[in-house]
């Protein structure tokens, strides 16, 4: 896996070479293969679904969704893995370069961590709460689910920390009292008996129920690179129906891929990700729009006119995907 530099050196001294002759670069936001259901990017590179569609993958790690943005946009990656919230925002701002072609991880299955004894009412004194930064994905949901819960979040004191693992750490260390994470970020950290879930999963989803990252991809890759977009999503819809037909599956691929961490935490998050797979390419109408429709409810778009969904979101190459593959029954039910 490369990282955005090189991504970026390679890309000018790489301009003159015939299309496709190049990697098909995909651009994530974790440095290491994450401990939720997007690890089926990484997955899908290291245990050959690519290779075995015919198209040679190329991974680049960036820390965060703008300079994941910034990549696609200077021609350093052909795909990226990006919050649904800035895919909008640029719609919105009159960008509509970048399309989402399909979600590896509809709904990031996060929990809010806190030291022991921390309550809902002690945020609402200025406890501090780290994020990644403002108006992050992991930000802008924290706002929304604590507000559900009746937390004052003007009086929450926000702390820009950057990646999940950087969050974690700060925890631990009592840099801050709480933090938005993924379940697998929390059942990694090794010593949490200091910490608790102050929020759970299904709390945090009844609360924000939605479509949080998407893959994007340059309207001008889907023209000069469709075939390879579409081979890449088959080549991720099979991983995701691999592993949800097997539970084995996706806890031995990890341990391969993350040998740093326990096993048996791998077999308890496969069953959390039981239903989770994005069998059918993960994008679908109905809970794009209603996630749309609801991230326009947030301070950020305030005042905004909704962006039409076929503005945003192309399902060409998934619609030929799904015709080669057929529907699967199980979870990511299809509308468009």
């Amino acid at each position: 896996m490369k990282n955005l530099g090189f991504a970026l050196a390679a890309c000018f001294l790489a301009g003159a070479s015939p299309l496709g002759a190049q990697p098909f670069r995909i651009i994530v936001t974790s440095t290491e293969v994450p401990l939720v259901p997007n690890s089926v990017l990484h997955l899908a590179e290291r245990e050959g679904y690519f290779a075995r569609e015919g198209v040679e993958v190329e991974l680049i790690a960036v820390e965060q969704t703008p300079m994941a943005v910034t990549a696609l946009r200077t021609g350093a990656g052909e795909m990226a893995n990006i919050g649904l919230e800035t895919l909008l925002g640029l719609h919105a701002g009159g960008d509509h370069s970048l399309k989402a072609v399909g979600s590896t991880d509809k709904s990031i299955p996060y929990i809010i961590a806190a030291r022991k004894g921390l309550s809902l009412a002690d945020l609402s004194q200025g406890a501090r709460f780290g994020v990644g930064r403002p108006n992050s994905l992991d930000h802008t949901m924290s706002l929304l689910v604590l507000r559900d819960h009746g937390v004052q979040t003007s009086a929450v004191t926000w702390v820009p920390l950057g990646q999940p693992q950087v969050r974690a750490q700060a925890l631990v260390q009592g840099r801050v009292d709480a933090s938005t994470l993924s379940i697998g970020m929390f059942l990694s950290i090794p010593d949490r008996d200091d910490l608790q879930i102050l929020i759970d999963g299904a709390d945090f989803y009844e609360a924000a129920p939605i479509l949080t990252k998407v893959n994007a991809v340059p309207a001008s890759v889907l023209a000069s690179r469709g075939a390879e977009v579409e081979a890449v999503l088959t080549a991720l819809t099979r991983a995701a129906r691999d592993f949800a037909a097997d539970p084995a599956l996706w806890p031995a691929a990890m341990a391969r891929a993350r040998p740093d961490i326990a096993p048996q935490d791998l077999k308890v998050l496969a069953g959390h990700y039981a239903d989770a797979w994005t069998v059918n390419g993960g994008l679908q109408a109905e809970e794009a729009e209603y996630a749309r429709t609801w991230l326009y409810q947030t301070d950020r778009f305030q005042g905004e006119p909704l962006v039409d969904l076929r503005l945003w979101a192309d399902f060409t190459p998934a619609d030929a995907m799904l015709h080669k593959l057929g529907l699967a029954e199980r979870g990511d039910p299809v509308s468009r």
